[in-house]
């Protein structure tokens, strides 16, 4: 691709981004009928899980902030070939919000302590997409999409956080003894089997949605 052709789909997108932070409407939403009605309360409590696990790993700096022209401005500068200049990303952000000097005695006890959070709020979006699910017969299509949206975004910033940790214990192996990090090895695979159970409501909420398009299927 030229670069006048890379800066000109960039140009697009960042208008595209400047438009829908203006008016965020969802636009799954506002394609499907019925969309603009109640939500059931099961739908409310996954929303709410997401939200606060999003909140939670933005804070420690496990994930970017996403906003909209922030994420154009990165994909701007993927399309030119130049990297992201606008701050340290994985590992080093990671660190730089929480404090943490890999090389202190204190570290893995944080670093297995932000684990314990992941999962733990991993596991609250499970619980809820569970509930949804077994809620399904008073479910409409739209309130599924949604919800199998939320549950695939969930999934992503736990597979970054979770790339996160893996880097870092990669790194405590050289500056720490074993048992130092038992517990750190311990909660990380409690985090994978978590983000494993998300991959398995989304595969749910998919097939419920595919359901309720057509009743035959069974």
């Amino acid at each position: 691709m030229s670069a006048f052709r890379r800066a000109v789909l960039a140009i697009c997108f960042c208008s595209l981004a400047s438009a829908c932070a203006s008016a965020p409407i969802s636009i799954a939403a506002a394609s499907l009928p019925g969309s603009g009605a109640a939500m059931t309360p099961a739908h409310r409590q996954l929303d709410t899980a997401v939200d606060e696990f999003t909140h939670q790993l933005e804070h420690r700096g496990l994930i970017r902030e996403a906003g909209s022209m922030a994420t154009a401005m990165r994909w701007m500068n993927e399309l030119a070939g130049q990297s992201d200049a606008s701050g340290p990303d994985g590992l080093a952000l990671y660190l730089e919000v929480g404090g943490i000097d890999l090389v202190d005695a204190r570290a893995p006890e944080l670093i297995r302590a932000d684990i314990v959070r992941a999962w733990q709020g991993a596991a609250a979006i499970d619980a809820a997409s569970r509930a949804l699910v077994t809620e399904g017969a008073g479910l409409r299509r739209s309130d599924v999409t949604d919800a199998l949206g939320s549950v695939e975004t969930a999934m992503a910033h736990a597979q970054t956080a979770q790339s996160v940790f893996e880097t870092a214990l990669l790194d405590l192996t050289a500056l720490h003894d074993a048992p130092a990090l038992s517990g750190v090895r311990l909660e990380r695979d409690l985090l994978a089997l978590r983000i494993n159970d998300l991959r398995d409501r989304a595969d749910e909420l998919a097939e419920l949605r595919r359901q309720l398009r057509n009743p035959s299927i069974s």
